[in-house]
């Protein structure tokens, strides 16, 4: 029974799998039927053990998955929503766990959840890096690179926003913080407060970078208050604003899961903001961990990046649609760093004239 698992079934002891087993549901389906549909809202994971599974979206179909594969795990993590469909190839065996049964395998702490969660991490590296890679290469040619910003640029920020620097941050609630964004809802009191526990206070002025377009990051932010705006370097030293982030909201985790990559945009002030912050030692650290802990830091870092996918792609299929409209080329970019509310067409008052 147990020939076509996945790899992280198999890396479990034999009671471990016992128990795990125990938690999903088998399922015999016929050819032809359609086992998850794009936009619905279902967070539940399916295990591949006998037969093939084609997904598509639309029309276009993105590929087939078989034996031994898994299908929508990220929806299992966060708000569940399907981006693709998938329909059975051939007659199939599946394994199902739902969401409340992933509650009780992370609750007890089993094996099981922790290395799904690490599974769903590599596979949205490899995703994220893909896009990255995509909007590289669509910008050669173009007014948009990724480069590290010129002076001219940066003289054009501190032109309208300030000159930045950073401040002594003052006491901060690490906690309330992080339990103010749905990166970490329902995640017990006493976890989040150890959680809090290794992200360290930060504070800066109006106009300080706190990441910058092109080069290697070293940290990720969450904000306490204040506002943050997502930007990139145009060219001929332009600015162009692609989000705006308030409390709650994250930005910079690629740099943690992805140490080796360039910025997609720069994060600046826009008003006095103070947040915390991990670099990418300290994630390593923690995030490797099996435990509550780990498990809190993993789930959150997957909706976190998951969300940032969805959005990159999307301003992708726009890019597609439009021949490479440099609008969405800029946003797909910066949906890549930023977790948070991304701004429409219009540009605020303040960066009139900047560019």
């Amino acid at each position: 029974m147990y020939e076509f698992l996945p790899p992280i079934f198999k890396q479990l002891s034999p009671r471990d799998l016992e128990v795990a087993m125990q938690r999903l549901q088998a399922l015999d389906v016929e050819q032809g039927v359609t086992i998850i549909e794009e936009g619905e809202q279902d967070p539940s994971l399916v295990v591949v053990m006998r037969g093939e599974v084609d997904v598509h979206t639309g029309d276009t179909k993105l590929g087939k998955v078989g034996a031994g594969d898994l299908l929508g795990e990220m929806a299992l993590f966060s708000r569940g929503l399907r981006t693709a469909t998938a329909t059975t190839r051939s007659q199939c065996k599946l394994l199902l766990l739902d969401r409340s049964n992933y509650e009780w395998l992370r609750q007890v702490q089993h094996p099981l959840a922790y290395h799904l969660e690490g599974h769903a991490l590599d596979l949205l590296s490899d995703r994220l890096r893909g896009v990255g890679d995509r909007i590289s290469a669509l910008a050669e040619g173009t007014d948009v690179e990724h480069v590290t910003p010129s002076a001219g640029f940066f003289g054009r920020v501190a032109s309208a926003f300030g000159s930045g620097g950073l401040m002594f941050p003052g006491a901060i609630d690490g906690a309330k913080v992080l339990g103010g964004t749905p990166l970490f809802e329902d995640v017990e009191p006493q976890v989040l407060e150890e959680v809090a526990s290794h992200f360290f206070p930060v504070a800066a002025r109006r106009g300080h970078f706190l990441c910058t377009e092109g080069e290697t990051g070293n940290d990720m932010f969450v904000i306490a208050s204040g506002i943050v705006d997502v930007i990139v370097a145009t060219q001929g030293d332009k600015v162009e604003q692609v989000a705006a982030l308030e409390r709650g909201e994250a930005f910079g985790m690629c740099a943690l899961v992805q140490p080796a990559q360039p910025r997609m945009a720069s994060c600046v002030v826009r008003e006095k903001m103070t947040g915390l912050s991990m670099g990418k030692i300290t994630w390593a650290e923690q995030a490797n961990r099996y435990d509550k802990v780990g498990s809190a830091l993993r789930v959150a870092m997957i909706r976190s990046l998951g969300d940032q996918l969805a959005y990159a792609n999307a301003q992708l299929m726009l890019l597609d649609m439009q021949q490479r409209d440099r609008t969405a080329l800029l946003r797909a970019g910066a949906g890549v760093e930023a977790y948070g509310a991304h701004l429409g067409d219009e540009r605020p008052s303040y960066l009139q004239g900047v560019d």
